[in-house]
């Protein structure tokens, strides 16, 4: 029997749903029950109940920016990052900071529920009489109004922290140091590898002298050491250790991992870097792996948990930790040295949702925390500007065939008719992971409507939802049993201050279709949601919808299964059977648009993947001259006319049957190979590292065919040569 649903509005006394992240909330008030159940550890229940609160502000100068903020009713464990840089043609000022602070789910504010069901009957949501087009315009007009003129912002992110209690420090001070190691001013480069299962014992990672190249690795989910610490939570290890762990005699490396506390199976959870394969030290190998001594190593492990969430939900604060330590590190290592140290740091990970437009919450982090890095070097080092340089590059992602895109254009008529996008949502049965939907529109989008439908059901206008009220979906009459929750938020500030045009978003949460066992949580029905979203927009402007990924990421088990758009417009194979790489009919699912949702902002380069022996594909693309047969790789994602491209390529298949990239495997003297944009980046971070060092080879050369836009918004303009042999025997 067809269950039948209602929405409610969320009981949010605290204002949580005015965030810019409803990631948070739904994490912390939904989530508790299922999100780490594999991963809970029954000894200690203390485990994940960690808040990790990011705070950013913006400012008109450096003096207006707030003290850095103190959750209300919870001391921060510790202040991880405060980053201030100019931002903006008009001196806007960003900065960031964090922290972690212990809760308790039961006592937290986010942890309530929605209304009993004696309360809902007076907080449902009734239906709202119908508004004109120029009433609808004239409320659209006024908040767009509202938020241009608010230069000065303040933002709060609220995250479960999927840390363990042994993974924080108790009352530990921080000291960190660093020893000289005589590095050229003319060639030292240092490359940042931010993670998962980076095996810091390496051969590939060290010297001449068998020593280590990796000056400082910090492994965010390992127990904290006793006594003195170096890092906010977890453990770094420093050279010093890695080189006694090298000394310490002929025990196999495993062994000698686990001493350090890597690959330690009497910890619950994945430890990929005791695998056959590992992403973290296959990706490091190719950025870094076998170079020259100047050529210096500092990596960030993440944790287990957030990896294995492919959403993206966890990973923004670690990731901004990971990359403001590296930063740190590498001014630490250039004071000592006495000169401006270059720093390429490399994040082999993509995410599909995110507004695309440059303002996602890590691309702003990670472009504060460069500038503000460069600032420093800039006071520091005055005279010596030429070697003030910090690179990060992106993947441009793997999403292309994964229907996971739709878009639909504002009608020639303009804003008089409201335009329509529909959704086909496939959530699949056997899903212990919960699933996200994100709809982007213009700013000043006006008279929305949502309606949704779910499998077997009827359809439901959505209403009540805004800026301040989110509502949750549950069986009717059972308004306890949350199986979604639904929200609405807008980025803020003035486009004209950067560029920028904002957008807001309708997001979408769902339980899993299928729960663990230990959980109580109402699961979410499999099957085809029906979401329809319609709203007044301006000819050129677009609707556009992304599902978050949820399929299991290298060397973990398999716990989510991938939801898609299965429309039947869409067509998936071309005239001859064969994989359909572009777009055509006309199916609102696209392929273009599908770039990595972390890969748009300002501070990055991104790289796409190429198929380096494909004669079938390149000879589409009508090659000129000399040029060697490519073509993207059949994942590779595709931006859109209105996204920033990719920058470069790199190979990440020789061809169909001998796919991937040879570089290191997990175990020192292993060769494996391994495909996907996250193998195209690092050798992107191996060119500019020994462009830097003034050893590497010309520029990559200009693609004969980035003409062709459908490659181009693949492959970007420029392209590394193929692995040759000597470098898969080394790397």
């Amino acid at each position: 029997m067809t269950k039948s649903y209602a929405f409610t509005p969320e009981d949010d006394p605290n204002g949580v749903t005015a965030m810019f992240d409803p990631y948070s909330a739904w994490s912390l008030r939904y989530a508790l029950d299922f999100d780490l159940t594999r991963m809970e550890d029954i000894e200690d229940p203390d485990d994940f109940r960690y808040m990790f609160t990011v705070e950013t502000f913006q400012a008109g100068r450096i003096e207006d920016l707030p003290e850095p903020f103190k959750a209300e009713g919870a001391a921060p464990v510790v202040a991880l990052t405060t980053a201030s840089a100019p931002d903006g043609p008009d001196g806007l000022v960003q900065a960031a900071v964090q922290s972690i602070a212990p809760f308790d789910p039961a006592d937290n504010s986010f942890s309530a529920l929605a209304p009993s069901a004696e309360e809902a009957t007076t907080a449902a949501a009734e239906e709202a009489p119908p508004r004109s087009a120029a009433e609808e315009e004239t409320e659209a007009s006024r908040e767009e109004a509202e938020d241009n003129a608010a230069l000065s912002l303040r933002d709060a992110l609220h995250y479960r922290a999927p840390l363990r209690k042994s993974s924080l420090p108790e009352r530990a001070a921080q000291q960190v140091g660093y020893t000289a190691q005589g590095l050229s001013e003319s060639t030292a480069v240092i490359v940042g590898i931010v993670d998962d299962g980076i095996n810091p014992l390496h051969e590939a990672f060290q010297d001449s002298a068998k020593n280590t190249r990796l000056d400082f690795a910090w492994v965010q989910d390992a127990a904290a050491p006793t006594g003195t610490t170096t890092v906010p939570f977890g453990r770094e290890l420093t050279k010093p250790e890695i080189d006694a762990a090298l000394a310490s005699g002929p025990a196999p490396e495993h062994e000698k991992l686990t001493a350090l506390g890597l690959a330690d199976f009497r910890r619950m959870g994945v430890h990929t870097v005791a695998q056959r394969l590992s992403h973290g030290t296959h990706v490091c190998s190719l950025a870094a792996g076998d170079g020259p001594d100047d050529l210096r190593l500092l990596t960030v492990q993440l944790p287990a948990t957030v990896t294995l969430n492919t959403s993206g939900a966890y990973v923004s604060p670690f990731v901004m930790a990971g990359v403001a330590h590296i930063l740190e590190r590498a001014f630490l290592m250039s004071q000592v040295e006495g000169f401006p140290i270059p720093v390429v740091i490399n994040f082999s990970y993509a995410l599909s949702g995110g507004p695309h437009n440059g303002l996602h919450f890590l691309e702003r982090a990670i472009d504060t925390l460069v500038q503000a890095h460069l600032d420093r070097l800039a006071e520091q080092f005055p005279t010596k500007p030429t070697r003030a340089v910090v690179e990060v590059i992106l993947p441009s992602g793997n999403r292309v065939l994964a229907r996971g895109h739709a878009e639909i254009a504002g009608p020639a008529s303009g804003r008089g008719d409201k335009t329509a996008l529909t959704l086909p949502w496939r959530v699949q049965p056997g899903d212990e992971s919960p699933n996200f939907l994100e709809i982007w529109m213009p700013r000043d989008a006006s008279g929305l409507e949502l309606w949704i439908t779910p499998p077997g059901g009827s359809a439901i206008r959505v209403q009540g939802l805004g800026p301040s009220q989110a509502l949750v979906m549950h069986p009717a009459g059972d308004p306890a049993s949350v199986i979604g929750r639904i929200s609405l938020d807008r980025q803020r500030g003035n486009p004209a201050s950067d560029g920028i045009a904002r957008k807001k978003r309708v997001l979408i949460a769902l339980t899993p279709s299928s729960m663990p066992a230990a959980s109580k949580q109402e699961p979410a029905p499999s099957g085809l949601w029906l979401v329809e979203l319609k709203a007044r927009i301006s000819e050129g402007e677009k609707i556009e919808a992304w599902i978050q990924r949820d399929d299991a990421p290298l060397g973990y088990r398999r716990q989510g299964r991938q939801s898609y758009f299965d429309d039947p417009l869409y067509e998936r194979w071309d005239a001859g059977g064969d994989i359909n790489h572009e777009d055509s009919g006309p199916s609102v699912v696209r392929r273009s648009g599908s770039l990595n949702g972390i890969a748009t902002g300002r501070a990055s380069t991104v790289i796409g993947p190429s198929m380096t022996r494909n004669p079938k594909e390149s000879l589409k693309y009508a090659p000129v001259g000399g040029h060697k047969e490519r073509a993207s790789a059949a994942y590779g994602a595709a931006s859109s006319p209105t996204m920033r491209q990719p920058d470069a390529s790199a190979e990440a298949d020789r061809s169909k049957v001998a796919a991937g990239v040879i570089a290191a495997g997990a175990a020192s003297g292993s060769r494996v190979a391994m495909n996907g944009s996250s193998v195209a980046a690092p050798q992107f971070a191996r060119h500019l590292a020994e462009e830097l060092m003034g050893s590497g080879p010309p520029n990559p050369e200009v693609w004969p065919v980035a003409g062709v836009a459908s490659q181009r918004a693949r492959l970007g303009t420029r392209a590394l040569p193929p692995q040759v042999l000597a470098m898969a025997e080394q790397r």
